[in-house]
C-alpha cells in the first residue's frame, strides 16, 4: 500500500483518500462548492460533506470525519438529511457494522444546473447593476463624490457579463 492511500481495513483496496499534493486540489474544489452553496444559503457543513462524497463517490462516516474534522454526530445528522434528499445512498459494507455513503446522482445534470444558476445570477445582477447605474447617473449630475468611480466599476462588471454572454449565448 502506498502512503497516499488510506483504507478502513488497511488493505489498500480503496484508493479514494488523496496524497497531500492532491488534497490541496481537493480542498480547492470543496471550498469552491461550499462558497457557491453558501451564497444560496445552503448549510456549509452539509455542503462540505456532500462535496467530499461527490469527489470520492463513496466514503464511510469515519473517512468523512477525517476529511472534515466534524464530530461523528454532526456527520451522521447531515448524512441522514443528504440521503433523504436523494442523489446519495447508504449501504452496509459486507460483514461489518459500517456503512458506506455513495453519490448516485448524475454529475452532468448537476453541472448543468450549476451553470443555469450561474446564468440566472449573472442575468439578475446585470439587471440590478443597470438600474443602479441609472441612479448613479443622477448622482453624477449632482457632482456627488464617488458616484463616477462607482459607475466606472459597474461598467467594468457589465463588460464582464457581456464577455460571459458570448461564452453562454443563452444569457441574452
Amino acid at each position: 500500500m502506498t502512503e497516499d492511500m488510506i483504507t478502513e481495513d488497511g488493505s489498500g483496496d480503496r484508493k479514494h483518500l488523496f496524497s497531500d499534493k492532491l488534497r490541496k486540489y481537493e480542498d480547492k474544489i470543496v471550498n469552491f462548492i461550499v462558497d457557491i452553496g453558501t451564497r444560496k444559503r445552503v448549510n456549509p457543513k452539509m455542503l462540505q460533506i456532500s462535496s467530499y462524497l461527490l469527489i470520492h463517490e463513496s466514503l464511510t462516516q469515519k473517512e468523512l470525519q477525517e476529511l472534515t474534522g466534524f464530530s461523528m454526530g454532526t456527520i451522521s445528522t447531515y448524512l441522514s438529511a443528504i440521503v433523504g434528499v436523494g442523489g446519495f445512498q447508504k449501504e452496509r459494507i459486507p460483514k461489518t457494522h459500517t456503512f458506506r455513503y455513495l453519490y448516485t446522482g448524475n454529475l452532468e445534470e448537476m453541472a448543468t444546473r450549476g451553470i443555469d444558476v450561474m446564468i440566472s445570477t449573472f442575468t439578475s445582477m446585470g439587471v440590478y447593476l443597470n438600474g443602479k447605474k441609472k441612479e448613479l447617473k443622477k448622482l453624477m449630475e449632482q457632482n456627488k463624490k464617488g458616484a463616477e468611480h462607482l459607475s466606472q466599476r459597474i461598467d467594468e462588471l457589465l463588460d464582464i457579463f457581456e464577455f460571459y454572454k458570448q461564452i453562454f449565448p443563452m444569457m441574452s
